[in-house]
């Protein structure tokens, strides 16, 4: 963990605390002008879960973030420098990898998935190199030892392809065609958050409250019991973050501070509902909101004047 800090601070990355909180999807937020990663550190990367993964892509596609998960050995083994390897569809790479790519701009060029190693090439410089050789897809086919049908696939960037393949091709057509993977770009999962993330059917009355009064504001609801904050809203622009309970919780109280850090980095507002009638109006610095002021919060310009001034006391 301590690397994967100082690889993002040496190359100017702001970073929010360790979300120590547990369960946890990621580890840490890192943030370089338009760029948002949220990274998760593991030993092993088969200790990432199908829950934390979903969770995961789920957060940062709410966030317009980028999911990355670093990591040093499977099973199986080590993982290998210079491949990114998929874990229920979260990239993951291994320390050197990741210094790589963040201090020196260097790129992973394979990715590992079932059946074997693969690469990204260019389909269309493909194309324009077959036909200035004037060659037709079945004299190239035959030279790389795949059908026809798989070149038109690879020049139209219908099919992965095997690395031993796009050498191959390169060889033969005596020219760059493999394209390095930009992990720092990748979109995270975009299906519909409310669809895949609601809360439970039995959840608590306060949960309940909180739900309807967003989506009564007109708002996106993420909810997750896998990151510092219990639910995130937006209308327009950065999410709301919002941590959800009683003031005297403990769990609620620990999280204040990895809430107030993750929302610096993000560039997000954060906010704690609480059940009690009487509870002051900012806690640690966040701005505190009770239940039974939810019903008279009619549009979000009401909700952010209450941030506003609450987060200034």
């Amino acid at each position: 963990m301590q690397d994967v800090i100082k690889h993002l601070e040496d190359a100017g990355f702001r970073l929010s605390s360790q979300c120590d909180v547990r369960p946890s999807c990621f580890d840490l937020v890192a943030r370089k002008d338009e760029q948002l990663i949220l990274v998760k550190v593991l030993a092993n990367i088969d200790a990432l879960t199908s829950e934390d993964a979903i969770a995961l892509q789920l957060v940062a596609h709410f966030f317009n973030a980028t999911p990355l998960v670093v990591g040093t050995k499977t099973r199986r083994g080590e993982l290998d420098a210079g491949v990114v390897y998929k874990r229920y569809g979260v990239s993951t790479i291994a320390p050197p990898s990741f210094q790589s790519m963040i201090a020196e701009k260097q790129l992973p060029r394979e990715f590992i998935q079932r059946g074997g190693r693969f690469v990204a090439i260019d389909g269309t410089k493909l194309r324009e190199a077959r036909l200035t050789q004037q060659m037709t897809t079945e004299e190239l086919a035959d030279c790389v030892q795949v059908s026809a049908r798989a070149i038109l696939a690879y020049e139209k960037d219908e099919m992965d392809i095997s690395t031993d393949v796009a050498e191959r091709l390169e060889k033969i057509l005596e020219t760059d065609l493999m394209i390095p993977v930009d992990l720092l770009r990748e979109k995270p999962i975009t299906q519909s958050v409310q669809q895949l993330d609601m809360p439970p059917h039995d959840i608590p009355e306060l949960e309940k409250r909180v739900n309807e009064f967003f989506e009564r504001l007109g708002m996106t609801v993420l909810w997750t019991d896998r990151a510092p904050f219990n639910v995130a809203a937006k209308e327009d622009g950065p999410p709301l973050m919002s941590g959800v309970g009683s003031i005297t919780s403990w769990t609620l109280k620990k999280r204040m501070g990895i809430l107030k850090s993750v929302s610096k980095v993000t560039d997000s507002n954060a906010i704690i509902i609480v059940e009690e009638g009487k509870a002051e109006e900012s806690v640690s610095d966040l701005p505190v909101i009770r239940q039974l002021e939810l019903d008279g919060i009619e549009k979000p310009g009401e909700l952010k004047k209450i941030i506003d001034e609450r987060s200034s006391q």
